[in-house]
């Protein structure tokens, strides 16, 4: 647990200094700090297992835990179901890179990432960062 609340004190104040005072909002600098928190809950955790499929189990059910607890609307707890499951998928491929690394490569998937409008959009891009609203 240590791990994973080391990871979201990490996340947020990556965050609040990449996209100051605008995270919290259904936009690509949400979509940021939810990779990344999945990410780092990954991370942190792989520091006390080398089994990946546990670690990643663990970030699932602790990430959507935290979208069940938090009241949100549809679509944006969908969005932030989406954009966790997004870093998870990141997380191997990238889980030797520095946290400031780390940062750099999501910073370059945002400029991918796709406004959505509608439920069926989402599942259509599950290799893409995605957002509600600029």
């Amino acid at each position: 647990m240590f791990a994973t609340i080391k990871a979201t004190f990490y996340t947020l104040k990556l965050t609040q200094k990449k996209f100051p005072n605008i995270h919290d909002k259904n936009n690509k600098a949400n979509a940021f700090r939810h990779a990344l928190w999945n990410i780092l809950i990954a991370k942190e955790c792989a520091k006390f297992s080398r089994d990946f499929k546990v670690v990643l189990n663990w970030t699932k059910k602790i990430t959507d835990w935290h979208e069940d607890f938090s009241v949100n609307e549809e679509m944006a707890r969908l969005m932030d179901l989406h954009n966790n499951a997004f870093g998870r998928n990141k997380f191997l491929p990238w889980k030797e890179e520095t946290v400031n690394s780390i940062a750099e490569l999501l910073i370059k998937e945002l400029s991918n990432a796709i406004l959505v409008t509608k439920k069926s959009e989402i599942k259509k891009l599950v290799h893409k960062l995605i957002y509600l609203e600029k």
